[in-house]
């Protein structure tokens, strides 16, 4: 069985862009420009997609039976880091998300690899949680432990 790829990936377009149309919240409103911009560009890019699906369709195989179980285990934590990061904190989730996909993917595991692993973890949440709020004042969820 052979599957439309640009319907699907333009159907894709337009449920993010609704979902993320439904996510903004109350911002100034030039706090609401760019994210609006990029939320009609994604949609627009969608409509055009399933538009070239019906003039043009380009069909492909379907893909799901070739997950392996590391993209797999990559899709489960990043779907678990996003619903923790208001329950924990993004702090946490971050850490605790981006050190078991390292482990995970990492052909050696011991202690020596998992303490690098933290260690990179750590910094780079850091650094990206620090230029965010400090210098950006974009602020992340805060949970129960930070």
């Amino acid at each position: 069985m052979m599957l439309n790829s640009d319907l699907y990936g333009g159907l894709i377009m337009l449920a993010f862009a609704g979902m993320f149309w439904l996510q903004m919240g109350d911002f100034t409103k030039f706090g609401l420009m760019f994210p609006k911009v990029i939320i009609a560009l994604l949609a627009f890019l969608g409509v055009v997609m399933i538009v070239k699906a019906k003039v043009k369709p380009q069909y492909m195989k379907p893909f799901l039976k070739d997950i392996n179980k590391y993209m797999a285990a990559t899709m489960i934590w990043s779907l678990l880091w996003v619903l923790s990061a208001s329950y924990v904190g993004f702090f946490v989730a971050s850490v605790v998300s981006m050190w078991a996909i390292q482990w995970f993917l990492s052909s050696e595991r011991n202690l020596k690899i998992s303490a690098i692993s933290l260690a990179v973890a750590i910094g780079s949440v850091f650094v990206i949680y620090y230029v965010f709020t400090k210098y950006l004042y974009i602020f992340f969820p805060e949970g129960f432990l930070f």
